[in-house]
C-alpha cells in the first residue's frame, strides 16, 4: 500500500528547462505537449497519493517494514518537490502553461505532507493498539 514515488523528480529540472528552451525556439504545439505530460504525470502523482492517504484509516498494520525508509523518500520528495515549485516560480509568468504547472506541483506538495502525516498518524494508532493489547 505504500506509493511508487518517482525518485527522479529531479530530471524534471531537465525536463522544465527543455520545455522552456522549447517555448521559444520550438512550435507551440511541441511545448504544449511537453507541459501536459509533465502536468499530467504529477496529477497521477497526486491522485495515487490521495487515494493511498484515503485507505490508511482501514489499515492495522503499516504497509511497510522499515517505516524510517518511507519516512526518509517521502521527506526527500517534498524537498525535491519544493526545488521544482521554486524553479517554476521564477518562470511560471512566461506562459499560462508553467502557471498551470506550478499549480499542480503545489497540489502535488500538498498530498505529500498531507500523506506523510496519515503515514504519521498511522503509526502512533498502531502504537497505541499495541501498547493496549500489551
Amino acid at each position: 500500500m505504500t506509493i511508487r514515488m518517482n525518485t527522479d523528480i529531479m530530471d524534471y529540472f531537465d525536463l522544465v528547462d527543455i520545455s522552456l528552451e522549447a517555448l521559444k525556439t520550438a512550435p507551440r504545439k511541441l511545448f504544449e505537449k511537453m507541459i501536459r505530460l509533465i502536468i499530467n504525470n504529477f496529477h497521477a502523482y497526486e491522485i495515487e497519493l490521495e487515494r493511498l492517504s484515503l485507505q490508511i484509516d482501514d489499515i492495522h498494520t503499516l504497509p511497510v517494514d522499515d517505516i524510517n525508509e518511507i519516512y526518509d523518500t517521502l521527506l526527500h520528495s517534498i524537498d525535491d518537490i519544493k526545488l521544482l515549485k521554486n524553479k517554476l516560480e521564477q518562470i511560471k509568468d512566461k506562459d499560462i502553461l508553467f502557471d498551470e504547472l506550478y499549480l499542480q506541483i503545489d497540489k502535488l506538495y500538498t498530498s505529500l505532507i498531507i500523506y506523510l502525516d496519515r503515514i504519521g498518524q498511522l503509526e502512533v494508532r498502531i502504537l497505541q493498539e499495541n501498547k493496549k493489547s500489551a
